[in-house]
């Protein structure tokens, strides 16, 4: 079988990594029609690409991002057709990152993209079934369309890797300032925790004007045990993980936080690393609190800063939860895993 990655999706992505290496690692050929353009040389790049393999394929996958791609695709081939949406546009954009008002027209727009697109597919590829149950309900779509093909990470990447010893507890969270990430929270459980010498956080994040407002929140609680990294490539961030003693994952309350689980949080289990996030009903989609990881209440920096020092001093739970996450990862998440029901359809 052959499979055609389509569209303009960043094509060293993680969710586009773990899916091209899942695939391989099963025999199926991955083909890619691809480009990075805007406007209208997007599709006559992407139109000029698929005529020379369009007979060359089984399956075409209009990858993550490609909701105004989805027709066009329709419009191009003739074989089955996949959406790896991902997430929600409206969510990501609307209610998240909160660019525009939800009774906006641009908001109403990133809503009708989501259900039309999902409408074109064949089936649609979601990362949870709480984020499905979200796109059944508000855009009245049929649950037979959906799959839920879970992150994964990429063990080429993110793999468990001996670092020098080091003489300081190290709490490592890395990301973008988005709303559902909130931290806001990490940064005030730091203050929480500034009594604690040998506890250090590092974050690693994109130096913008949101940073900004971190790092004055920061020097307004007079921090001395955080550090701030700028962003990097995916094989720093996986260094990082493996210079850490607990990763933190998300600790936001709104409705995208409470329906995803984030690529930071597979790459840490994929790392063998004890993770601490927020208390979400899709978190239980595949962990169980205090088994595989640690769950907190959102938005509650007390709470957080009460597990990691508890982590912290309690080596035995630390060591099971790593355990016991890195072999869920190895079981259920590993490229090859990940991408097995994709493969029955």
């Amino acid at each position: 079988m052959t499979v055609c990655f389509f569209g303009n999706y960043l094509i060293d992505y993680p969710r586009v990594q773990v899916l091209r290496q899942g695939f391989l690692e099963n025999n199926i050929k991955v083909i890619e029609c691809h480009n990075r353009y805007r406007g209208f040389k997007k599709y006559w790049s992407l139109f000029s690409q698929h005529q020379t393999i369009k007979n060359q394929y089984d399956i075409l996958i209009v990858m993550m991002g490609g909701q105004t791609l989805v027709w066009f695709a329709r419009l191009l081939s003739k074989k089955k057709i996949i959406f790896d949406a991902f997430t929600s546009l409206y969510l990501a954009n609307v209610v998240d990152r909160q660019t525009c008002k939800p009774k906006s027209f641009k908001a109403k727009y990133f809503a009708w993209l989501d259900k039309w697109s999902c409408q074109l597919a064949d089936k649609v590829l979601l990362d949870t079934n709480a984020q499905i149950d979200y796109f059944i309900k508000n855009y009245n779509l049929d649950k037979d369309k959906f799959i839920r093909i879970f992150v994964g990470a990429d063990n080429n990447i993110y793999f468990p890797d001996d670092v020098n010893p080091h003489d300081k507890f190290i709490i490592h969270w890395h990301g973008y300032i988005v709303p559902f990430y909130s931290l806001e929270t990490v940064i005030r459980a730091a203050k929480i925790l500034t009594g604690e010498s040998s506890i250090r956080f590092k974050i690693v994040t994109r130096f913008n004007d949101k940073y900004k407002k971190i790092k004055i929140l920061a020097d307004s609680l007079k921090l001395n045990n955080v550090d701030f990294y700028p962003e990097t490539n995916y094989r720093g961030i996986a260094k990082f993980i493996n210079q850490s003693d607990i990763c933190l994952g998300i600790f936001g309350n709104n409705i995208k936080a409470r329906v995803v689980i984030p690529n930071k949080i597979y790459e840490a289990i994929a790392c063998a690393k004890p993770v601490i996030t927020a208390r979400h009903k899709v978190i239980s989609e595949l962990f169980i609190d205090r088994d595989n990881i640690i769950m907190v209440e959102p938005e509650n920096a007390e709470d957080l800063a009460a597990k990691i020092l508890e982590l912290k001093n309690d080596k035995q739970l630390r060591k099971k939860i790593a355990d016991n996450c890195y072999q869920l990862y190895l079981n259920n998440l590993l490229p090859k895993e990940v991408v097995k029901e994709l493969i029955l359809i």
